[in-house]
């Protein structure tokens, strides 16, 4: 379980986060939304342990917590499907079983045509496609994503956050998930908090998953507007 107990960040003068309170148990799925500069990567890099907090108590008791950044950070100098496997070749893997695996999550993001594409001639949208897949192939136990979605079209937006669901759901994982996207966001997760002047609040919604979502996006977009617009 991921569990944030009065958590605050000071970065120099500046406080990020104030008492902050969280709390992510194995196979549920949390999105965060907020306004630019609320503090929403720095929650992620807190439980991510890139960072620590300046006050409160946060555990971290996933065994394979894996980011992925909004930038894809792919090694541009190999392709598509070296690029995830690499890193399961890491792990222990060999290296047929790792290209294999790495294969069948490039073609479930899409990449089918451009697994032998080297990364530097990836357009933006499809290097995050790949970083997505590698982030899968890796089978955390608790996947973090930070706008992993932001380069692409609505509907490949739609599609890559149905396909990250089904894999956190089969697999049991947990999953904490910032997006400007309330439509792509709640395709995703089955509940959602604000973020904003650095405090961490629910948000109530109708239907967190399935059915018709269209009140709780517009909820979500009304709540991202004001939030954005006050001081």
């Amino acid at each position: 379980m991921l569990e944030m107990q009065s958590v605050s960040l000071r970065c120099g003068a500046r406080h990020v986060l104030h008492d902050v309170d969280l709390r992510l148990r194995p196979g549920e799925r949390l999105g965060l939304i907020g306004p630019r500069g609320a503090g929403k990567t720095s929650l992620l890099r807190l439980a991510a342990g890139l960072a620590r907090p300046s006050g409160g108590v946060l555990r971290n008791g996933f065994r394979h917590p894996l980011l992925m950044f909004k930038e894809p950070r792919l090694l541009l100098w190999r392709h598509a499907l070296e690029n995830v496997a690499l890193p399961l070749r890491a792990s222990g893997l060999p290296e047929p079983e790792a290209r294999s695996v790495s294969a069948y999550w490039l073609r479930r993001v899409g990449l089918d045509a451009a697994m032998e594409s080297p990364a530097a001639e990836l357009p933006r949208a499809l290097a995050q496609r790949a970083a997505l897949a590698r982030a899968l192939a890796l089978a955390p136990d608790l996947l973090m994503l930070d706008r992993p979605f932001n380069a692409m079209e609505p509907a490949a937006r739609r599609q890559l956050a149905d396909c990250c669901r089904q894999a956190v759901v089969r697999s049991g994982a947990a999953l904490l998930c910032v997006s400007d996207d309330p439509d792509e966001l709640l395709g995703l997760v089955d509940r959602c908090a604000l973020l904003h002047r650095g405090r961490l609040r629910p948000v109530s919604l109708v239907s967190p998953f399935g059915g018709s979502m269209q009140a709780d996006a517009q909820r979500l977009r009304e709540l991202l507007a004001v939030a954005g617009a006050e001081p």
